[in-house]
Formats: C-alpha cells, sequence, structure tokens
C-alpha cells in the first residue's frame, strides 16, 4: 500500500513539474513575442516621425495632409491592437513580467498622441481625442465598468475617436507630467480634446457630449 501511496505522489510531482516548466516556457515565449511586436512598432513610429519633422519643415505641409493624416491612424491601430494583446498576454501570464513591456508600450503611445495633437494642428483634422488613465494595481468594478465603455466608443467611432491608455500608477516620470499638466486628480479618468477631464464612472452617452462620432 505504501509503495502505490509512494508511486503516486511521485507521479503527482512529476506531472505537477512538467505542468509548471511549461507554464514558464510558454509565458517566456509570449513575453518575446510581446519584445518582438513592440520593436516592430517603435521602427514603423520612427520612419513616421521622422517624416513628420522633415515636413514640418517645409513652409507648406497641407499637400501632405491627407497622407499624414492616414498614415497616423494606421499607426494607432497598430498601436492600439498590440496594446489589446499586451493586455491579453498579461491576463494569461503566470511567471513572466510585463511591467517593463508596458512602460515601454505607454511610452510609444505618449509618442502617438504628441504626433496626433500636431497633426490635428497642422492639418485642422477633425478628430477627438480620448485620453485614458487607468490604474495598472487597483482594478476596480468602477473601472472595468469604465474599460468597457471606452472599448464600446472605440468600436463605435472608428478613426474619428484617437483612443489611448495610459497606466497612471507605473511611475513613469512623464505620464506624472502629464497628469499635473491636465490637473488629473481621480483615477481612472478620462481627458478628451487635451481640455475637458471627466472623473469615472462615465456613460457613453456623457463622452459623446464631447467627441465627433
Amino acid at each position: 500500500m505504501k509503495r502505490v501511496f509512494l508511486k503516486s505522489a511521485i507521479l503527482t510531482v512529476a506531472v505537477f513539474l512538467i505542468g509548471l516548466y511549461v507554464g514558464i516556457m510558454l509565458d517566456s515565449f509570449r513575453l518575446e513575442e510581446v519584445k518582438t511586436r513592440l520593436t516592430e512598432i517603435d521602427n514603423l513610429w520612427n520612419d513616421v516621425r521622422l517624416l513628420q519633422q522633415f515636413l514640418e519643415e517645409t513652409e507648406n505641409v497641407t499637400p501632405y495632409c491627407n497622407s499624414l493624416l492616414d498614415e497616423n491612424l494606421k499607426i494607432g491601430d497598430r498601436i492600439y491592437s498590440e496594446g489589446v494583446r499586451v493586455e491579453e498576454y498579461e491576463r494569461t501570464n503566470r511567471f513572466a513580467d510585463f511591467l517593463l513591456e508596458k512602460r515601454r508600450y505607454a511610452l510609444l503611445d505618449v509618442q502617438f498622441w504628441i504626433n496626433s495633437i500636431k497633426l490635428k494642428e497642422m492639418c485642422n483634422a477633425n478628430y477627438s481625442t480620448v485620453i485614458y488613465f487607468y490604474s495598472q494595481y487597483n482594478k476596480t468594478p468602477e473601472q472595468r465598468f469604465q474599460d468597457g465603455v471606452l472599448w464600446d466608443l472605440k468600436q463605435k467611432c472608428g478613426p474619428t475617436i484617437i483612443y489611448i491608455t495610459f497606466p497612471a500608477d507605473l511611475e513613469i516620470s512623464t505620464l506624472e507630467i502629464i497628469k499635473d499638466t491636465y490637473n488629473i486628480k481621480k483615477i481612472p479618468s478620462i481627458l478628451i480634446n487635451e481640455s475637458i477631464v471627466l472623473e469615472s464612472p462615465v456613460t457613453m452617452r456623457e463622452i459623446q457630449n464631447y467627441v465627433k462620432c
């Protein structure tokens, strides 16, 4: 009887260790995939940023506006899609640390936001910017509600809004400055068109009072 229990215990431990190893390998694979994707986005963004800087030095950027705005939206869609993937990897992750990649992704989003503001001014574009400051660590029911509302808003409005999410409590100096500049006191909060701050919870109908959709 003892031998049976011993064999069972050994088998249980072995299965557990194999499962643990497989889990670690899968998480490591996901993390490497995220790094690869972010590197690809960085390269694409750098190309567009350099192009924008070149065009800003020309006397008249109007002939290039359609192309610039179109490319900026494409980049925004790609960045947003990759952000969704990072969130999905994080939800299924048990071992790997994604915080470094999330900080890197947030700074990439800051660059995209600045670019969108400049293009809106340069080309007299009519899209709205919706910036969502959320908590990485304190994921309350209120935040989950706001996440869902803004997801639905983005799906409904498409390219008429530039939707960007910022993890407000990852100790990123640039985001701290942005929060101070726009007087973001509560998390989660929503900044619309660099002028209107709405403190969560906010319904889609309330947000649509301030955006073009």
